[in-house]
């Protein structure tokens, strides 16, 4: 049989994945789900994407300076989450959701990551991209839960991960509707109206999805709600953790390098309910897909 996961290394992690979705979809084993409750749920940010810088604040950061009101990423390191709020406004808000999908699109093909040199739309994991296509292969629903944008995020995320609009369910501001000169539109606003992160995640799953997964994957303590969750539900589950240990091929470190989200509470659990780490460096053999 083929190799549905090429980019990963033959190591525990990989077994455990495999042997999960086996046993998960088997309709002769004791562990079978039935396909409508194969419910997989994905942090973004660390998980299925490169977040130093994340892709969001680089495209804030270039588009303030287009308004020019520019913006510095020692600024916003210094200021915290304040400022990367301040600068969400500035350049999210007053906007139409159409206009700023346009800017998006362009934006995300043309920029560049300033490490790496490729678009923003290519730092994401091949091997997570190989996992949610086998999950997809075997019955499975995958969504992703992000504390970055749902605007931003769905202008350009279903292409590459192959999930659908209504299955990316991330932070939002208000908008509100208006009767413009082409027509009607939406107008985006500067108000942030709701915070996809820590324990909101579990809540914003059982409001959208409403049910439990059986797969969730994150990277860091602002995840770790979301993976509880998962662990709790009556079938058997698989929790997940990212670990960045690749400081030639991505980055190594155990805070989030902006806003310092840290991973102790995170591998914690994963220790102590013997959750699959994924040790970036160890299992895989491929960190990002080849550029189109």
């Amino acid at each position: 049989m083929p190799d549905l996961l090429p980019s990963w290394r033959d190591t525990p992690t990989k077994t455990s994945i495999v042997e999960f979705i086996g046993a998960v979809a088997d309709p002769d084993a004791d562990t079978f789900v039935p396909e409508i409750d194969r419910v997989a749920v994905f942090d973004n940010d660390g998980t299925l994407s490169t977040e130093n810088p994340y892709a969001q604040v680089a495209f804030a950061l270039d588009r303030a300076a287009q308004l020019g009101k520019p913006t510095t990423p020692d600024e916003l390191k210094a200021g915290g989450v304040p400022a990367v709020l301040e600068l969400v406004k500035l350049t999210h808000g007053s906007i139409t959701t159409d206009d700023f999908n346009t800017a998006v699109r362009t934006w995300i093909t043309t920029a560049r990551h300033p490490r790496f040199g490729r678009s923003y739309a290519s730092m994401v994991y091949q091997p997570m991209i190989e996992l949610l296509g086998l999950l997809d292969a075997n019955g499975f629903a995958s969504w992703i839960f992000s504390g970055g944008g749902a605007d931003f995020m769905r202008v350009w995320a279903p292409d590459v991960f192959g999930v659908p609009p209504h299955r990316v369910i991330s932070s939002t501001g208000s908008v509100t509707f208006q009767m413009g000169d082409a027509g009607p539109e939406l107008l985006k606003g500067t108000d942030l109206t709701f915070l996809d992160d820590g324990a909101q995640k579990p809540i914003s799953i059982h409001q959208t999805v409403g049910q439990r997964p059986i797969l969730a994957a994150g990277n860091t303590d602002g995840d770790l709600p979301m993976l509880q969750w998962t662990a709790g539900g009556p079938h058997r589950t698989l929790q997940l953790v990212v670990q960045h240990t690749d400081a030639d091929r991505e980055y190594a470190y155990d805070k989030d390098p902006l806003l310092g989200s840290s991973t102790d509470k995170l591998l914690a659990a994963a220790s102590d309910h013997n959750w699959t780490v994924i040790d970036m460096a160890a299992d895989w053999s491929t960190v990002y897909p080849p550029e189109p």
